[in-house]
This record gives structure tokens, C-alpha cells and sequence, in this order.
């Protein structure tokens, strides 16, 4: 691949990476708050997707809503009382902290239980464990589309059928693009101009001038 045809591919493709990913990250923006406010008027927290009115479905978007995890909100109390009960499982540096390993174990568990409680598996006494609280996680979407979908999406943009859909990815928006992608289509027109120059010379046989041969050594990096 020439050099004009690198700069050619970075060119496009980095128009639409740029205008790709503005777009998707408003339209997940939109879409996570469309969902949340779907579940909380309808009780709606799937929908299908299509290409078009009537298509076929592709895929699905839904929204996930963690359940609740526990969390070590007060440090210093979860040490102190694994201090007390478990010291073994206390790792003492400049600073007291609770082996990783256990602190994970004890919160995977609350986790499961729903409660700050634990049951320690070997004397079957059950803590109240200070400093862990059960939180809240945020809802996401999840977005499912198998091969098939993606298969038909791919089809429909070759096919120029996405316009409606993505407005601003028409070419008259990607021609308007501004920054990096303007500034990289700047240079890939200054070096199609260097080229049609650089062809000219050749054309009227700058090989034959006496300072090709010197100027092939400079450009090789000799002196």
C-alpha cells in the first residue's frame, strides 16, 4: 500500500471513529435514561431491536440493575474486629490492613447473605461485622446482538440503508467534521499535491539531472 493510500485509509477511518464515537456516547447517555424512566412508568426494562419499522429483530437492550453489594464503609472498625477474631488474617506493613484475600471472602459472602452478618464456617458463630454496609450499585444496559444482527447491520451499512437511523454520520456531517480528522484530511491533500509534483518532475525526467544521484544519497540519510 502506497503512502497515499495509508494516509487515504487514516484519514477515513478516523472521521468515522471520531464521529462513531461522539454519536454512541450520547446515544448511551440517552438510552440509559430512556430505560430508567421506561421501567419506572411501564415497569419496561427489555426492548428489541430492528433496523427499520417491521424488520426483523436483531438483538436486544435491557436494562441491569445489580443487586446490592457489600462494602467496608468504616475501614478501621472491619480491621479492629478482624483483628480481634481472625489476626492471622491481618497483614501488618506501616499501616494495619486486612489481607485482601480475606476481606473479599467475608464480603462475597455478606453479599450473597443480603445482610452485614457472617457465619464463620468452621465455629458457625455468626458476626455482626462492623464497618460493612450493604450498598446499592447503579443500574446499566446491556446491550445483546448475536452474529445474525451484526451480520445484518454490516449489510445495511454497506447498502447505505443507516442513514435515517444515524443522521449525523451522513456524509455531509462527516464532511463538516472539525479538529483532528479536519486537520488529517489537510495533510492528505498537501501530500496528494507532493505526489502529483513529485510525479510531474519525474514525468519531465528529473532522473537525468546531475544532482539526482546526490540527492537520493540524502534522502537515504547519507552526507
Amino acid at each position: 500500500m502506497s503512502l497515499k493510500d495509508t494516509a487515504r485509509s487514516a484519514a477515513i477511518l478516523s472521521t468515522l471513529h471520531t464521529a462513531i464515537g461522539d454519536q454512541l456516547k450520547d446515544a448511551k447517555k440517552e438510552l440509559e435514561a430512556g430505560l430508567k424512566t421506561a421501567k419506572a412508568e411501564t415497569g419496561t426494562q427489555k426492548i428489541s431491536l430492528t433496523l427499520d419499522d417491521g424488520g426483523p429483530d436483531i438483538g436486544s437492550v435491557s436494562l441491569v440493575q445489580p443487586k446490592a453489594a457489600a462494602a467496608v464503609t468504616d475501614p478501621d472498625k472491619f480491621t479492629e474486629w478482624v483483628r480481634e477474631n481472625y489476626s492471622g488474617e491481618i497483614k501488618r506493613q506501616l499501616v494495619t490492613t486486612v489481607q485482601p484475600g480475606f476481606q473479599k471472602k467475608i464480603l462475597d459472602q455478606i453479599t450473597a447473605a443480603g445482610v452485614a452478618e457472617w457465619a464463620d464456617p468452621e465455629t458457625g458463630v455468626i458476626h455482626e461485622v462492623p464497618g460493612v454496609e450493604m450498598q446499592g450499585r447503579a443500574a446499566h444496559t446491556r446491550m445483546t446482538i448475536p452474529d445474525a444482527g451484526k451480520t445484518a447491520i454490516a449489510e445495511a451499512w454497506r447498502e447505505g440503508r443507516l442513514a435515517a437511523a444515524l443522521p449525523g454520520l451522513a456524509p455531509a456531517a462527516i464532511e463538516a467534521g472539525e479538529g483532528d480528522a479536519a486537520k488529517l484530511r489537510q495533510r492528505l491533500a498537501e501530500l496528494e499535491e507532493r505526489d502529483a509534483w513529485l510525479s510531474s518532475l519525474e514525468a519531465a525526467g528529473v532522473d537525468n539531472w546531475e544532482g539526482y544521484d546526490s540527492a537520493r544519497e540524502i534522502h537515504g540519510g547519507g552526507k
